[in-house]
């Protein structure tokens, strides 16, 4: 059964959906050794293809030496608009499958979807000589028959809402540079007419050039950030494994836990402690064993000094494992004006449907072992040396029961 990943409310203020899937034939630290510098992002057109709109915007990419992907409604292919078709393609773009009619796909038949398929697929091979790797739904509606019957990898996207006429040149720019991140997918629409589209990329593109982003296509981006695209996974960014340079430093649940975000389990299941959080700053990352339809969050909750909710999303997962960076929380956080110590609560759920999490562990940067005598006590006793004199208890912990032992033996 395929995976349909949605995201939550991002510290950018933007909804994105976010999938990674790091490929089996490769290690963290190999993908990260590969593309450690690398700053990729995949542009991506519906609707199209045209001969106005989409030729205007392969006029900047080529002005800018930039690559995108554009996904075709087949109904719009003709002698025409091949033509801007095949120089998208001669340029080094890619092409991709957006369906025949643009239909809402999610209560068709298998047959009626393999018809839809399969149209673009043929007219995209007759212009180019490739089929399509990559499909987008139209309108992001999904269901599992459209899995279960669709080859190509599913593509979602940045949402930069540039199908309302009401959404300015100016503001489809912001969102995009505004959230700008490694990997990132952008969906934006070429149709005829989308003129404020094209003034945007104008905007967009060498802005993020003078930044070191580079665009690519959606092949590119997978190959480049060292993945292969999984059939179970829709996907709005392609990021790299962030940890890959973190130790363990505490595990906080291990076992089998499973149940939707309504279980009431979940708020002792997975519990950080934010006086530990506080006093490991920005060195932290929290790191999630999980198999779900879903990706897990952080809730963040406080009612005590004000009444407060909000989840993280997490920089990465890929439906297995999920990596939640420290500077992901505090910058909900900031956002929202709240401190870690005005939170009463921050657990781990899962976002929507069932999660069944395995492990959860904090992760720690640049330590070459993960068994830390005094770990988060040193901070709180004011001690940096981790000698065993200090282990008055003998339990392997500095901790308040040694200070207590050493205040009475004083």
């Amino acid at each position: 059964m395929k995976k349909i990943i949605t995201g939550v409310v991002s510290a950018a203020a933007s909804v994105v959906l976010m999938v990674n899937s790091v490929s089996a034939e490769y290690t963290p630290s190999e993908i990260n050794a590969a593309t450690e510098n690398d700053k990729l992002i995949a542009l991506t057109f519906d609707d199209g293809p045209n001969t106005t709109t989409t030729n205007e915007i392969l006029d900047v990419l080529e002005q800018y030496g930039a690559k995108a992907t554009f996904f075709l409604i087949g109904d719009n292919i003709n002698e025409e608009s091949a033509v801007s078709v095949k120089r998208a393609y001669d340029m080094g773009c890619e092409i991709g499958n957006h369906s025949k009619t643009h239909a809402h796909m999610a209560n068709m038949t298998p047959s009626e979807i393999a018809d839809e398929i399969a149209y673009v697929d043929e007219r995209v091979y007759e212009i180019t000589g490739e089929y399509t790797k990559f499909f987008r739904p139209p309108f992001i509606a999904t269901s599992q028959t459209m899995y279960d019957n669709i080859e190509q990898a599913f593509i979602c996207g940045l949402d930069t809402r540039d199908f309302m006429a009401d959404v300015t040149a100016q503001q489809r720019a912001e969102t995009v540079i505004s959230s700008a991140r490694d990997g990132i997918i952008v969906l934006m629409h070429d149709a005829a007419g989308n003129e404020q589209t094209v003034e945007a990329v104008k905007t967009i593109i060498p802005e993020l050039q003078s930044q070191g982003y580079e665009f690519v296509t959606l092949s590119e981006l997978f190959e480049r950030q060292g993945e292969t695209p999984r059939g179970d996974l829709i996907y709005s960014c392609v990021a790299k494994y962030p940890c890959s340079d973190y130790s363990l430093y505490k595990e906080i649940f291990s076992g089998e836990a499973t149940g939707d975000s309504s279980w009431s389990g979940w708020s002792d299941t997975a519990v950080l402690d934010k006086t530990e959080l506080e006093a490991l700053g920005d060195t932290y990352a929290i790191e999630i064993e999980y198999s779900s339809a879903d990706a897990p969050v952080i809730a963040l909750q406080a009612w005590s000094e004000a009444s407060f909710w909000s989840s993280v999303q997490p920089f990465y997962f890929n439906g297995e494992r999920a990596c939640f960076l420290a500077s992901d929380i505090q910058a909900v956080l900031d956002a929202n004006d709240m401190t870690l110590s005005q939170l009463d609560r921050i657990t781990v759920v899962p976002y929507g449907g069932n999660m069944t999490m395995t492990k959860a562990s904090i992760l720690v940067k640049g330590e070459e072992d993960g068994s830390l005598l005094g770990d988060i006590n040193d901070f709180i006793l004011g001690r940096t040396d981790k000698g065993e004199g200090l282990d008055i208890n003998g339990d392997g912990a500095v901790d308040c029961f040694d200070s207590a032992l050493e205040r009475k033996n004083a």
